[in-house]
């Protein structure tokens, strides 16, 4: 290895980035990339790494961290840093950076895509053809206009507020839950503020748009569920652990609501066998409410940009631990 060049540990042997743009890396750093991404294999591959990127599935943890003894910043390919011990990055000096802009619409067009499904029962129809060649009118088919119902967002920053963009388009009402969003900062959208409680009994689709925090975990929990219609949806596109799956798989198979459209989850990759996946009224995509051919290119880019700051000795943008190191 040589000695001039700046360490890379990327943790996922899958990484997204493309074959150039790995390349590219490669030119100015000693880039490492282990085929497992186990704490013990991850401890190992971080000796004396400068960076650390990595994706939503593997735990940077302290060891992980500490185990570099040279860390300046892990950069996050995606926006959640959930997967990252930021106080032990912090003890060490360095940046917690992630890649928030590439997938504000991709996002939020797969969020309005599971509430349409939902709606209008197209799982179910789909199946039912499929299985029969043709089905006629029933019931179990009928879905609900979405104009003149109310979509309830939690969290409006950029995706719930485009998620309300969405959803004025098809002539809804929009209101939302933020408490670090002020009703006139956000006026020309639209939505109305309201208090978390009033949301889930209004509301006749609730899409859930907030970071997890310790503040937002287990938010929507059995008592929310109750709390809202019989025939409303819930529809998560950000972090599984925002809601209490076991309360939720309950009211799918017990009809407290009408159903859900879930793309994130506590546990990922799912395990065989895993309660929700054989919930009622459920449509599940596997994290992919990202996933499309021009946000993956838009991503991938944007990673490369703040690695190439770093490596450039700029500040990179999009610091998330900036205050907590007293950078103004």
């Amino acid at each position: 290895m040589s000695a001039e060049k700046p360490k890379i540990l990327i943790t996922d042997c899958e990484v997204y980035l493309n074959d150039a743009q790995i390349a590219q890396l490669r030119e100015r750093a000693d880039v490492v990339q282990p085929e497992q991404w186990d704490e013990a294999t991850l401890v190992e591959a971080a000796a004396g790494a400068d960076y650390i990127v990595h994706s939503f599935f593997p735990a940077i943890s302290a060891p992980v961290i500490e185990a570099s003894g040279n860390l300046k910043a892990t950069v996050k390919y995606g926006v959640g840093i959930d997967n990252v011990d930021v106080d032990a990055v912090t003890r060490q000096g360095a940046l917690v950076v992630n890649c928030p802009e590439y997938g504000t619409a991709t996002v939020a067009d797969h969020a309005f895509a599971l509430l349409i499904s939902l709606a209008r029962r197209i799982r179910e129809i789909d199946a039912a053809t499929r299985d029969q060649a043709w089905v006629w009118p029933a019931p179990e088919f009928m879905g609900v206009d979405l104009a003149g119902k109310t979509v309830g967002l939690v969290g409006f920053g950029r995706i719930g507020r485009a998620m309300c963009k969405r959803a004025a388009g098809f002539d809804m009402t929009p209101i939302y839950y933020d408490p670090y969003v002020a009703q006139d900062a956000v006026s020309e959208t639209g939505a109305q503020s309201v208090g978390f409680d009033e949301l889930l009994e209004r509301a006749d689709f609730i899409t859930i748009h907030c970071i997890l925090t310790d503040e937002t975990r287990g938010l929507v929990n059995e008592a929310a569920l109750h709390k809202m219609k019989e025939t409303a949806y819930l529809i998560d596109v950000s972090r599984g652990a925002i809601i209490d799956e076991d309360a939720l798989v309950r009211a799918l198979n017990e009809e407290w609501i009408a159903g859900a459209g879930i793309d994130v989850f506590p546990i990922e990759p799912l395990p065989e066998g895993y309660p929700l996946l054989s919930a009622k009224n459920a449509i599940l995509t596997s994290h992919l409410a990202w996933y499309t051919l021009e946000a993956d290119a838009r991503l991938a880019q944007e990673c490369m940009d703040r690695i190439t700051e770093l490596l450039d000795g700029k500040r990179p943008r999009n610091i998330m631990n900036a205050e907590a190191l007293g950078l103004s």
